[in-house]
């Protein structure tokens, strides 16, 4: 028996020019942005952080501010926050991590000299359904399809970042993270829950930082 369902769902967010036309930006092609997660093997956090990265910097540019750099110390801390959520299940600011259990705190730890800082996080769910109507047509094999009876794809990726960014974007204090002239990089890292409905979540930390 086949049932219908619609999920959306946001994250948090914490904060501690002239707009550009819309044809002058683009987003940059990520290599390896295409492939598709695959949960039970490796999940390659560079990829992600850079498709993440790419999408950030397509709407900074739109609205006239400079474009975000990569941070690998930044991203190992997101990364950290990311997992401890994903096993948590949990979407939150706060964790148990021991010298990283706050914003504050995981920024600091990045060893990163800063006068800005803020943290965007959320949930995406493995399979392309979020914010839509679907039909599950078997469970067990995480068989989704649209209401019009069209195979819903796990998520690549480049399609992960953009539907988080796009997510984050959509809401206020998530925008006025990613929009902020006085941050100068970024950093954002997945983690993993298999447990959860319809075959996985994504949990996502986006650490910024100025």
């Amino acid at each position: 028996m086949q049932k219908s369902f619609a999920v959306i769902v946001l994250g948090l967010s914490s904060i501690l020019g002239f707009t550009v036309s819309a044809s002058a930006c683009d987003r940059p092609t990520v290599a390896g942005g295409q492939t598709i997660v695959e949960p039970s093997g490796k999940f390659n956090q560079r990829i992600f952080d850079a498709a993440i990265r790419s999408e950030v910097n397509y709407y900074r540019c739109k609205s006239g501010l400079k474009p975000l750099a990569a941070a690998p110390r930044l991203a190992r801390v997101a990364q950290t926050h990311a997992k401890w959520m994903a096993k948590a299940t949990t979407v939150s600011h706060n964790s148990t991590v021991a010298g990283q259990s706050t914003v504050k705190a995981r920024i600091i730890a990045s060893g990163i000299p800063i006068r800005a800082g803020s943290e965007n996080i959320g949930m995406v769910h493995r399979f392309q359904i979020d914010g839509s109507s679907f039909r599950i047509r078997d469970s067990a094999a995480c068989n989704f399809a649209t209401a019009a009876g069209q195979q819903i794809p796990p998520h690549s990726y480049t399609s992960l970042a953009r539907h988080m960014v796009g997510l984050w974007m959509g809401s206020s204090g998530h925008r006025r993270n990613i929009l902020d002239p006085k941050v100068s990089m970024v950093a954002t890292g997945a983690g993993f829950q298999p447990n959860t409905p319809y075959c996985g979540q994504f949990f996502v930390s986006q650490d910024f930082a100025g």
